[in-house]
């Protein structure tokens, strides 16, 4: 076989179709997901969502998240002692779905939620805890390391 110029462009283009259909097939075999399934539905209760942020920044302490040894803690403020709390705890993994965990706010007298480690992998959490308290709905969304 005699090289000339034909054939090494024949050679490069044949190059080139075998690395893009290499990359088709590559990127068809990656796993995505969106943030949220129903997310526009819920852009449109995006003004409900910015008053329970508000009424959550009305509070005279903060909603608070942290580790302990064992436990993610999830500290209510003192506002509500004595008061019933219903609502969820959405700790949500932006990097795998799979790893989101949804919890039923469940305070103790002292208005702490407890949270095994053990349910969740190593890394950034996304905590949004969405919650109501005599007729009045609060939002607070705080980012955590789990080491």
């Amino acid at each position: 076989m005699k090289w000339n110029w034909g054939t090494g462009i024949f050679i490069v283009i044949v190059l080139f179709l075998a690395a893009c259909a290499a990359f088709i097939i590559y990127a068809q075999r990656q796993k995505w997901s969106m943030v949220e399934e129903d997310y526009y539905p819920k852009e449109l209760r995006h003004e409900e969502k910015l008053v329970k942020i508000r009424n959550a920044n009305a509070l005279t302490m903060s909603l608070q998240v942290k580790t302990d040894l064992s436990n993610l803690v999830v500290q209510f403020p003192p506002d509500f002692r004595g008061k019933k709390i219903t609502g969820n705890i959405d700790i949500y993994r932006p990097s795998d779905e799979l790893l989101d965990v949804i919890l039923p706010v469940e305070v103790d007298t002292s208005l702490c939620q407890l949270i095994p480690l053990h349910k969740l992998s190593h890394g950034r959490y996304v905590v949004k805890v969405d919650w109501t308290s005599e007729g009045k709905d609060y939002f607070k969304e705080l980012d955590i390391f789990i080491p």
